[in-house]
C-alpha cells in the first residue's frame, strides 16, 4: 500500500441521490469523493454490519463534511505465463496501481437532534441505527475494532424524510453540555477490514480536527444570508456560534480509541444500544478563541 492521502468534500447538492440504490449505481450526477465516501459506508456498515442500504445515507450527508482517505494498491492484472515445456516465463505478470478510497468519516454541523435517552435495551428498536427512524440517529461506528458476527437484514418500514435540520433548540443537559450550546458531531467513521490496526482513523480524525480549528466559524449561520429573524434572535449575542464542542457517539469497544483523542465519556449521558451494540456520548473542546465571528 502506497502512502495514503487524505480528501476533504464541503457540504454539496444530493438531491439525486437514491438512498435505496448502492453508490455504483447511482442515477444521477454525484460527488466522486461521496460516492468513495459511501463505497466505504457500504462495505463496512451494510456488508459487514449488516445495516440496511436504505439508512445508511441520511439527510445530515448533504450538509456535512466528508473525509476520505485513499491508497494506491497494486493490483494484478494479467497472470504470469510460464512455458510447461522448458518452465521459462513467456509473459511476466503484470500489475497497474490504482488509487482507492479505504477509509472515511463525517463532521456534521449544528443544529443537531436532541441526545438520545440513556440506558434503551438492545431489543429497544427505538434505539436501532435507523437514522431516520432513530430521534437522534447514529453519527459515529467505529469500524477499526474487532467485527461482529452478522445479522440478519431487518425490514423496517420506510419514514418520512426531514428535509429540514431540527430547529436550534434547548437539549437535555448533560456532563460536558449544558443543554444550549451548539455543537458538531463526527460520525460515519469507518475503514475497510484490510487497513485496520495501520492508524487510519486516527489519520482521518487528525485532519479532521486540523480543518476545524483553522475553520471554526465555517458552520456558523451567516446573518447577511439568513437574517435575524431565521435564526430566532434579536441580537448579535444570540447569534448560535460554535464554540469548539465536538461530540461522538461512541461503540462501547472505542471509547479508548476516542480517549486517546482527546474525547471523554459523558456520564450522565449514559449508555444506549443501537443495532444491539452498547453506545456511549463523549465529547471534546477544541480551542477556537480569538477568532472574529462570521458576518
Amino acid at each position: 500500500m502506497g502512502t495514503p492521502f487524505i480528501s476533504l468534500l464541503e457540504p454539496s447538492k444530493l438531491e439525486d441521490y437514491d438512498r435505496t440504490k448502492p453508490h455504483d449505481q447511482q442515477p444521477g450526477p454525484v460527488a466522486k469523493a461521496f460516492l468513495d465516501a459511501m463505497a466505504v459506508r457500504e462495505a463496512v456498515f451494510v456488508d459487514e454490519q449488516r445495516m440496511p442500504l436504505e439508512y445508511e445515507y441520511d439527510e445530515d450527508d448533504p450538509r456535512s463534511c466528508h473525509w476520505v482517505v485513499y491508497a494506491s494498491v497494486s493490483h494484478v492484472v494479467e497472470l504470469e505465463q510460464v512455458d510447461p515445456a522448458t518452465n521459462i516465463i513467456v509473459r511476466p505478470r503484470r500489475s497497474e496501481t490504482r488509487t482507492v478510497p479505504i477509509g472515511t468519516m463525517r463532521i456534521v454541523p449544528f443544529p443537531t437532534r436532541p441526545t438520545p435517552s440513556p440506558t434503551a435495551g438492545p431489543r429497544d428498536p427505538a434505539r436501532q441505527r435507523d437514522h431516520l427512524h432513530h430521534p437522534f440517529g447514529i453519527d459515529i461506528s467505529i469500524s477499526s475494532t474487532r467485527s461482529r458476527r452478522p445479522r440478519p437484514r431487518r425490514r423496517r418500514h420506510h419514514p418520512s424524510r426531514c428535509r429540514d435540520p431540527a430547529p436550534y433548540a434547548q437539549d437535555r443537559a448533560t456532563t460536558f453540555h449544558d443543554g444550549q450550546e451548539p455543537y458538531l458531531k463526527v460520525g460515519r467513521l469507518a475503514v475497510l477490514p484490510a487497513y485496520r490496526g495501520r492508524h487510519i482513523s486516527g489519520q482521518l480524525w487528525t485532519a479532521a480536527r486540523r480543518w476545524l480549528e483553522t475553520h471554526p466559524r465555517y458552520f456558523d449561520p451567516s446573518v447577511t444570508e439568513r437574517g435575524m429573524d431565521a435564526l430566532g434572535a434579536e441580537q448579535a449575542s444570540e447569534i448560535p456560534r460554535w464554540g469548539g464542542l465536538v461530540c461522538a457517539h461512541a461503540q462501547a469497544a472505542a471509547v479508548k480509541t476516542y480517549g486517546r483523542w482527546g474525547f471523554r465519556v459523558d456520564e450522565v449521558m449514559g449508555h444506549w444500544y443501537e443495532e444491539g451494540v452498547p453506545h456511549v456520548g463523549m465529547f471534546l473542546r477544541l480551542d477556537t478563541k480569538n477568532v472574529p465571528p462570521q458576518v
